[in-house]
């Protein structure tokens, strides 16, 4: 049998053992996290039994739009008509498309906040600017020559990796994120590097560089509680296990990106035995500085794909940058969600009424609708684009849903993006039935997570027992 891609590499490496492929491998062993699933739009929260108590019909916020006629004679009007009852006459839209046919909605057309459903776009804006192909690669350089094993200054620079990560990190990643084969970049990897490349001493310490992307760390429409709660750390061209300098009995964001990934590398040198000066500033690194290590990430298919099966804000939000700095030359939140908007809208997807206030979806502020995040789904089929596809969580299998409706008619076959911010929940995938259905949902309101859980368990119900039919 195969080993996946990151066991063998790092078997190779003699990083982990095995054993780390099924649960924390040696010299990796972590606790479980605080919060093993993110409480903020992540995908679909665990499920009520099929057969919810349904509502009384009169949903959709707005009633039913123009798409209800080609509904009623496309097949497709009862299904229409239960989602909108599912929705429960809060604001929301619905759309529903079967293969060889237009899609069809009900709600509203102005645009509703979609929570963790608009990874969807950026993951289609990032593999249609980047290319499924593109590899990150962190480099070590130095402005003198390395002379005798010295190098007297070296910089490490960031170059967007989401992935970077310590053996500690990597081990809860391994462990916890119910992801076969997880694109963890292991910083170890570039400490082997090094030794394997001569280096001895460091005598003036080593810098981190972070200037390729914005160094706001955090942006200023995110509530306090997402830190708490784990939803997303620190954001850096240099990020280092996903923004977090703490993750088991407590989240703690790192402080200074760039100056925590030099110093864990320097910590790593140390113990192999190089001597490594203090912790230098953070700053660019000289021009005409030359590599003298580096190391690779996985495809960028993987990491869009990884995203997308675990709701992963720090890669949504790292790759939504980098879409900025590919289209427009700026390596900003603002750039990167115009950029993912009009990659978007080239590609065929509706986007008149969207509004990106980031990439994750955990702004309130963020405007999409269900004709929109139909379309970006639907563009899973795109040469290219396939990691759509392959990302997104199957009910009872991988990924946020690994253990949310695990049996019969949902369990293996119903495929969702979904997300959850107060107020908001949504779930845009397909379901694989005697008739295969792709579909959107979105609701908004002031209601709690029962409440979420409530609409999107009776969403899928109705779902599952259209397309069986």
């Amino acid at each position: 049998m195969a080993l996946p891609f990151l066991a063998v590499a790092l078997l190779l490496a003699g990083v982990v053992g095995l054993g780390a492929i099924g649960g924390a491998g040696a010299g990796v062993g972590v606790a479980a996290p605080p919060a093993l699933r993110p409480a903020r739009s992540a995908s679909l929260p665990r499920s009520a039994p099929a057969g919810s108590v349904r509502r009384a019909t009169g949903g959709a916020g707005g009633g039913a739009d123009a798409g209800t006629t080609a509904g009623a004679t496309s097949g497709l009007g009862p299904i229409l008509g239960q989602l909108d009852a599912a929705l429960g006459g809060r604001a929301g839209c619905a759309a529903v498309e079967v293969p060889g046919s237009p899609p069809v909605t009900i709600g509203a057309g102005s645009g509703l906040a979609p929570a963790s459903a608009q990874k969807l776009l950026v993951a289609a804006a990032a593999l249609a600017t980047l290319g499924p192909d593109h590899r990150f690669v962190t480099e070590v350089v130095a402005s003198q020559p390395v002379v005798h094993g010295v190098a007297p200054h070296l910089w490490l620079v960031g170059s967007g990796d989401p992935m970077l990560a310590t053996d500690a990190y990597l081990g809860l990643v391994l462990t916890h994120s119910h992801v076969p084969s997880p694109p963890v970049t292991p910083l170890s990897w570039l400490a082997q590097a090094l030794r394997r490349g001569g280096i001895t001493s460091v005598p003036s310490g080593i810098s981190g560089d972070d200037s390729l992307l914005s160094q706001q760390r955090y942006l200023p429409t995110w509530k306090p509680v997402y830190v708490s709660e784990g939803d997303v750390g620190s954001l850096s061209a240099l990020s280092l296990d996903e923004g977090w300098a703490q993750w088991l009995s407590s989240w703690v964001p790192v402080a200074d990106p760039p100056a925590y990934a030099a110093a864990s590398l320097s910590g790593l040198l140390q113990a192999g035995g190089v001597a490594v000066g203090p912790t230098g500033p953070d700053g660019p690194a000289p021009a005409g500085a030359r590599p003298v290590a580096m190391v690779t990430s996985a495809p960028l298919s993987a990491i869009v794909a990884y995203m997308l099966a675990t709701s992963d804000n720090h890669v949504a939000e790292l790759l939504t940058r980098l879409v900025g700095a590919a289209v427009t030359g700026r390596g900003t939140t603002a750039a990167g969600t115009q950029a993912v908007l009009s990659v978007a809208s080239g590609m065929g997807v509706p986007t008149a009424s969207a509004v990106m206030v980031d990439g994750s979806g955990l702004s309130p502020g963020n405007r999409a609708t269900c004709p929109e995040l139909l379309a970006a789904y639907e563009l899973r089929r795109r040469p290219g684009l396939s990691a759509i596809a392959a990302g997104v969580p199957v009910a009872g299998r991988t990924g946020t849903l690994y253990d949310l409706w695990q049996g019969p008619p949902l369990g293996g076959r119903l495929a969702v993006k979904g997300g959850w911010i107060d107020g908001v929940a949504s779930m845009v995938g397909t379901f694989a039935g005697r008739r295969p259905l792709d579909f959107a949902l979105v609701v908004n309101g002031s209601f709690d997570y029962p409440t979420a859980l409530s609409v999107q368990t009776e969403a899928a119900d109705d779902i599952a027992a259209w397309a069986d039919r």
